[in-house]
């Protein structure tokens, strides 16, 4: 079996799911501790994985206790796969009561994931009582009727696993009965005006006084309940804005919302009322994204640890990241002859603080540079070895294990056997090239036929295209050049974009091929956008993806013309002063190192 074929984190069972999971939260602690969160993300960057290694089964063996002693009791809230995403809701949009009945069918919801969870824990996890566990049916059977629920639930179970089914099954019969309301006024062509008879589920009168009540029960023992609120970009507005209000709500410590979405797609900060939902008032946003993309150190680190643990669970514990990816002998061989030679003129031509500076900055570019002429003919550069294959993806880990997967097969299919203990460096740069080049021309392509294309004009692909064309061959040129810095993979912003710059930006982080940060400004006065290549598409356009110290200050008009007719973002400049060098400041907060 391929070692990194990437396996939904959903369809992992417990066992195997600890075993590839590597420790993010002393990276990111707010998402372990009490308080609602929002973890923001590129897709791919592991944002389920988290959630799945936070759900009881999994945290009983990773903290090797049993679930009496897990400290919260996490339920994992799915959105991708669920009933919340039909389209048929947009028949609510025009009913007077839109945002109540959205918010019943999105508690209704979450209450099966709820009771579907509590039905699979073992008879270790929760014993069952029929006096404790009557008067919680009890309780939960007010809270219906106060709810406007006409039909209660009733059991006849002898355990806590089928107590809770027979409940959930409850909720499924109410969810068949709101499916068929949506059925029924998709079909009217005033729905606004037909009756609503169903009850009207609320956060704040169901969930919470439900799970105040489950909190009572004995193993549960008053543990903080966190909800998982995954992939919430796929809410849609009504949706969003509902779970906005529930975070501004104050249920923390005892009831915390954790909510994953994917970077720029969260379609609302308003809450159902009109305000503002905000962090870290409201509640503590991690960007996931911002800290893998532009923290060389930790990053390679988690990598590091992801592929040690899917070597071992293959049987190859023995061999290390670097062996199972080795580089190309004869490139780092002549890269390090060149650092050596830098190291050995610094005296008389060297440009930085000391001779190392020197020998970190240029060998790779000079290695290029030597190569050829031409950007053709550099492209004999080889894009292999475990240190460059990590920082190709770029800080989101599934483009590292998707192209891993990719030279797994390939080597097994040109070697003709079962399995392999290395992938040969010819295999490996096959694979960076045309994922680089898939990543650049056919999502691109994907993208073009879900974007309406206006006559005689570029829509926001076209524009965010060529932008991200004329930023590869700008670094490209910077990296040959004679300049005394020449590691660029990044634009900041000369002036406040316009917004149609702003709204290609944007898709560009959306989509994963820029990532954002913030850089000073020239004057020193404030802060401004900084926007960075994602490293993947660095086999197209033959840049060294090992560092990026460097970035152009580029103004409006530039960055126009780029979009529109793929001018270059910059000529090369004819000053060494027009490319910047990271500050201090900025080199500790956006490298971390």
């Amino acid at each position: 079996m391929n070692p990194f074929t990437i396996i939904s984190p959903e369809d992992l069972n417990a066992e195997h799911a600890n075993q590839l999971f590597v420790e993010v939260y002393s990276d990111f602690p707010q998402v372990k501790n009490a308080g609602h969160s929002m973890i923001v993300g590129a897709r791919g960057s592991g944002k389920s994985m988290i959630f799945r290694c936070l759900l009881p089964d999994v945290l009983k063996l990773t903290e090797n206790c049993t679930f009496a002693d897990l400290e919260f009791l996490a339920f994992h809230i799915p959105i991708k796969n669920t009933s919340l995403r039909i389209t048929e809701l947009t028949a609510l949009d025009n009913h007077h009561a839109s945002s109540m009945i959205n918010e019943h069918f999105f508690v209704l919801n979450i209450t099966m994931q709820i009771l579907f969870a509590l039905s699979q824990l073992g008879k270790s996890d929760l014993s069952y009582n029929e006096e404790i566990y009557g008067l919680f049916l009890t309780k939960y059977n007010r809270r219906l009727r106060l709810q406007g629920c006409k039909r209660f639930c009733d059991t006849n179970a002898s355990d806590a696993s089928e107590f809770f089914n027979q409940l959930y099954e409850h909720a499924e019969e109410m969810l068949a009965e709101f499916m068929q309301y949506l059925v029924e006024i998709n079909d009217l062509e005033n729905s606004q005006h037909y009756k609503y008879n169903l009850p009207i589920l609320s956060f704040q009168g169901f969930i919470v006084p439900v799970l105040k009540e489950l909190q009572k029960l004995p193993e549960i023992g008053g543990k903080n309940i966190y909800l998982l609120i995954d992939d919430a970009d796929n809410l849609n507005k009504a949706q969003t804005q509902i779970l906005n209000s529930w975070l501004s709500s104050r249920t923390a410590p005892s009831i915390c919302l954790k909510v994953s979405t994917q970077i720029g797609n969260y379609k609302s900060y308003i809450t159902t009322n009109g305000t503002l939902v905000e962090a870290p008032h409201d509640y503590q946003e991690i960007n996931i994204s911002e800290k893998y993309t532009t923290s060389k150190s930790r990053y390679f680190d988690r990598v590091r640890k992801i592929v040690e643990k899917r070597l071992a669970l293959a049987g190859m514990g023995d061999i290390s990241p670097e062996e199972f990816f080795p580089a190309y002998a004869p490139q780092e061989e002549a890269i390090a002859r060149e650092k050596a030679r830098l190291i050995a003129v610094w005296e008389t031509e060297g440009r930085g603080n000391q001779p190392t500076d020197d020998a970190q900055r240029y060998a790779i570019p000079n290695y290029i540079k030597n190569l050829g002429g031409t950007r053709k003919q550099r492209s004999t550069y080889m894009y292999a070895g475990f240190e460059t294959l990590v920082h190709l993806s770029s800080g989101i880990i599934r483009l590292f294990l998707d192209s891993a997967a990719a030279m797994y097969d390939l080597e097994i299919s040109d070697a003709k056997t079962d399995s392999v203990r290395a992938i040969t460096h010819t295999v490996q740069n096959k694979i960076a090239r045309s994922k680089a080049d898939e990543f650049l021309y056919s999502q691109f392509r994907r993208l073009e036929t879900d974007d309406d294309v206006l006559t005689g004009e570029l829509n926001a692909v076209q524009k965010l295209q060529n932008l991200v064309f004329s930023m590869g061959k700008t670094f490209h040129d910077v990296l040959v050049s004679d300049r005394s810095e020449r590691r660029v993979f990044s634009i900041a912003l000369a002036n406040m974009p316009t917004r149609e710059i702003k709204a290609v930006l944007d898709l560009g982080v959306q989509t994963g091929y820029l990532h954002s940060s913030y850089i000073g400004t020239k004057d020193g006065a404030g802060r401004t956008w900084l926007y960075i290549l994602n490293r993947y598409v660095s086999p197209t356009f033959v840049l060294d993806p090992t560092s990026f110290a460097g970035y152009l200050f580029v103004p409006n008009e530039n960055i126009l013309r780029a979009m529109n007719i793929g001018a270059r973002v910059k000529e090369v400049p004819t000053s060494d002063d027009e490319i910047y060098q990271l500050s201090l400041f900025d080199m500790e907060e956006y490298l971390s190192e």
